[in-house]
Order: structure tokens, then sequence, then C-alpha cells
């Protein structure tokens, strides 16, 4: 018999037989453990919530989120005021400003009041209302040399407002603006615009178109006179010596500012007006127009540097007068 017919089957081998049903059992093994483990035991586990971000106005919060319906789940109902922002992101909501009046930052003047009388006088007062800021010490006059010694106050300052404890408002030109027909000559008498301690006195004069004045120096050195008039000849000119004078006028009305070039702090305005009704308050702020002002209706102004004008309507009978009480606000 040959070899080939005595050769036995490969899957008749123990061994064969014995190794393939152990590879059997493990794969049944497996597919059976794999099967009982739990699926998210498997699955990515999800990335970590991202931190909101804050913006100026909102907060957004990069997730997604389901809409639940109104009225649930902290989501307010139709109509329903929205929650608040967290402070962070409130929007910046500007404080409303106090009424200037509740701080006395701002006051008001009334309109002038005219009284008429029977005494042939126009006179008045003319009042600030309200508190005036602090005027300015003059130091460089007290560190001069020779203004130092020519000037004996304690102090020296700005004179933009000059008020009594009353509230009488100095340094104000009172002059009739309007009314008035035909010419008047100047006045005969010679008003002086002086230089004495360094400092122009007065510190607001008037005078008429045509009416000459005096421009003295009482200090014993040199000063000069800076007229920057517009309209007018203006002019330039030194005083060397103590009590030197000279003599000058204007023919166009306007202010004219005066000022000292050695001395710049020096500053003094002269008015010129076009007839000889005008006067300037006095430091209780009274004033009094010149006699003579015929029987007629006028308009009055009242002018101060710094707090403005004011006008009030004069209605003057023969023979009568008026008392006139004019307010000015701070500015």
């Amino acid at each position: 018999m040959s070899n080939s017919a005595e050769r036995k089957p490969a899957y008749s081998d123990p061994l064969l037989i014995l190794i393939s049903a152990l590879l059997l059992v493990a794969l049944l093994a497996t597919v059976y453990f794999a099967g009982s483990r739990p699926a998210h035991e498997f699955t990515k586990e999800p990335a970590v919530r991202p931190r909101p971000i804050i913006t100026n106005d909102t907060r957004v919060v990069l997730v997604t989120q389901s809409v639940a319906p109104a009225g649930t789940h902290g989501v307010p109902a139709a109509g329903a005021a929205p929650a608040a922002l967290p402070a962070e992101t409130q929007p910046a909501v500007a404080a409303k400003p106090t009424p200037a009046a509740a701080t006395g930052a701002a006051v008001t003047a009334a309109a002038p009041v005219v009284k008429a009388t029977q005494d042939g006088k126009v006179k008045g007062k003319a009042v600030l209302i309200g508190t005036p800021p602090p005027e300015k010490a003059i130091g460089a006059l007290k560190s001069d040399a020779n203004c130092g010694k020519a000037n004996t106050a304690a102090q020296v300052t700005t004179r933009n407002y000059v008020v009594d404890a009353g509230g009488g408002l100095a340094n104000a030109v009172v002059y009739v603006k309007q009314g008035l027909a035909g010419s008047f000559p100047a006045p005969a008498s010679k008003p002086l615009i002086d230089q004495a301690g360094c400092m122009y006195e007065p510190y607001i004069m008037a005078v008429m178109v045509g009416q000459k004045f005096d421009v003295r120096n009482s200090d014993p050195f040199l000063h000069n006179v800076n007229a920057a008039a517009k309209v007018n000849k203006g002019f330039n000119f030194a005083q060397a010596n103590a009590g030197q004078v000279n003599e000058k006028v204007f023919d166009k009305p306007e202010q004219v500012r005066f000022a000292c070039n050695v001395h710049p702090w020096m500053i003094a305005y002269v008015h010129v007006l076009e007839n000889p009704f005008f006067v300037v308050t006095n430091n209780r702020g009274e004033f009094e127009l010149p006699a003579g002002l015929p029987a007629g209706k006028y308009t009055v102004e009242v002018s101060h540097q710094k707090a403005g004008t004011q006008t009030f309507e004069l209605d003057l009978a023969a023979g009568a007068g008026a008392d006139v009480v004019v307010e000015f606000a701070v500015k």
C-alpha cells in the first residue's frame, strides 16, 4: 500500500484542534466583554466649557443652549422686565447735573427798577448780585524795587469787581445812550488820570468828545503812557519825572485802553462819550447824572468792564427826577 493512502487529514490532528478551540474561545470572550462595557467609556470626553467673553455692554457665552418656553428656565415672559446685567457689564450712566441755582454757581439779575421822584435828580445805584471771584494779588508790583517803595498798601490786587459790603458796584459807567437831540458843549472840567504807586488812578474814567484831560506821573521814576485807541489817534509817550503832566483830548466816541509798558500790570480804561450826561459809580455803587437833562424819553446804559451792560428807559417830565436800582450778575 502507498504512503499517500496512509496520510491522515490535517483537521484530525489533536494539536491543531486544540489551538483552534482556544482561538474560538478567545474571540467569543472578546465579543462578550465588548458588549457588556458602558458605551461612554469609548466616546471622547466633552471639551471643557469655554469661559464667557465679557464686553462693555453684555456677556456672551460660547455654548449652545436650547430655547425654553417663555416664562420658564429663567427666560422672562412677554412683557416682563429683563434681568439686570452684572455690575461689571452695566452701561455707564452719566450723573444728572446739579442745577446751577442749587450750587450757587449762577445768579440772575432783575430788570432795572425806576422810580419817579420830584427832586429833579437822576440818581441811583448799581448792585452786584452773587459773590465775585477773588481778586488776584499783583505780586510783581511788590517785587519791583521802585514800585514796592512807592506803594505802601499791604497788598495790591486786580480791580475786576470793586464791591462794598452792601453789593454796591463801583466803576460802572452810566450815560444817556439815546434820546438826546442837538449838540452840547464839552464840560469845562478837566479830569485827571494819574500814575501813583505804580497803578493808574482811576481805573475807569469817562470824558466827553472834545473834553480835555490830564495825564500825570506822581511817581519819582519812569512810566510811559500807551493809549491804544482804535478810532481816535492813540499815543505812547514817556513820563520820566514826578509831577509831569500831559494834556490830551479825544474827538470820537470809544473806549480806550491805557497801559504802561514799563510796568505791564498798570491798566486803565477811558470811556469817550458823545454827550455830557454821564458819570462813573463810586465805591458804594452810587451815581447821579449831571444836572440839566431836558424833559424827554431816554435810554440810559450802565456799563461795567466785567459784569456787562444793563439799560433802562427814562421818561423824564420837566423838573422831575428818577431813582434807579440796576442789578448785575457775576460773570
